[in-house]
């Protein structure tokens, strides 16, 4: 098996812990903006494929909002997680499985929105999980990913935390700077994952992630920053929160911590 997937087997994302359960406001906000932002495009009744689900948060708001959910990652633990939070929630219109991004178990166009939330950018093949996507899709999918020009980004890439200031602070957003500059000839910045430089973890240009959807045969209907959030500073929250309602904008939209693009199959 590739070692890839082989380390994602077993690993569990402890999204409730580190992120959502933060003790700051900053983590917290930045990953709930992703999640509704993606929120506003799924509709009731309609049958919905989230791809990578982690601990199922994503889905399960979906789910609460009245779509007809299959939520697959190749984690047990993270299955298990989530089954266990749909139990709680009493929902019975969401399902949970096992399945690999790269080969996934379904018929040709399943599923009236397949949504693809910070997942690919995880996979051994990058295009072969866009692949998937395309073919389960009867016609629409969401895609978010990692992109590299916030400065919440820039300050991950420096080595530092966003939401809080530490010794790395006065010099992390200028490491992670340069890394940005520097990689200018390539698709982003490989940062990796979990400690480990052999996990793939590409922080995307707007414009290569934009490019590489519509080269896959996508055709782009809107294109959004997840969140303008800036870094260290909780007290800005009210500010970014503001900033947040432009996020959408021609010029502010590549500026985002990650981005969420919504496509359809193209004709051709």
């Amino acid at each position: 098996m590739n070692p890839i997937k082989k380390f994602y087997q077993t690993y569990s994302d402890k999204i409730l812990d580190k992120t959502l359960n933060s003790p700051f406001p900053l983590r917290r906000y930045v990953h709930l903006k992703e999640y509704y932002s993606i929120l506003k495009y799924v509709n009731p009744n309609e049958n919905v494929l989230d791809i990578g689900c982690g601990e199922g948060v994503l889905a399960i708001l979906a789910a609460e909002k009245g779509a007809r959910i299959t939520a697959c990652d190749i984690s047990e633990p993270n299955i298990t997680k989530a089954k266990e939070l749909a139990k709680g929630k009493g929902l019975e219109n969401i399902n949970f499985l096992l399945a690999d991004a790269e080969n996934l178990p379904f018929k040709d166009n399943s599923f009236d929105l397949v949504i693809s939330s910070h997942v690919l950018e995880h996979l051994p093949d990058f295009q072969k999980g866009l692949r998937e996507i395309k073919r389960v899709t009867k016609k629409k999918a969401i895609i978010a990913l990692p992109t590299c020009l916030n400065l919440c980004a820039i300050c991950l890439l420096g080595g530092d935390n966003f939401w809080k200031v530490s010794k790395r602070t006065p010099f992390a957003w200028i490491i992670g700077l340069g890394r940005v500059i520097l990689s200018l000839h390539k698709k982003g910045v490989n940062q990796g994952y979990a400690g480990k430089k052999e996990l793939p973890h590409l922080w995307r240009y707007p414009w290569i992630m934009q490019r590489d959807l519509q080269c896959f045969g996508f055709k782009k209907i809107h294109f959004e920053a997840s969140s303008l959030c800036l870094p260290y500073f909780n007290f800005l929250l009210p500010l970014i929160k503001f900033l947040d309602k432009f996020k959408d904008k021609l010029v502010l939209r590549n500026f985002g911590y990650g981005s969420i693009a919504v496509i359809e199959k193209s004709k051709r």
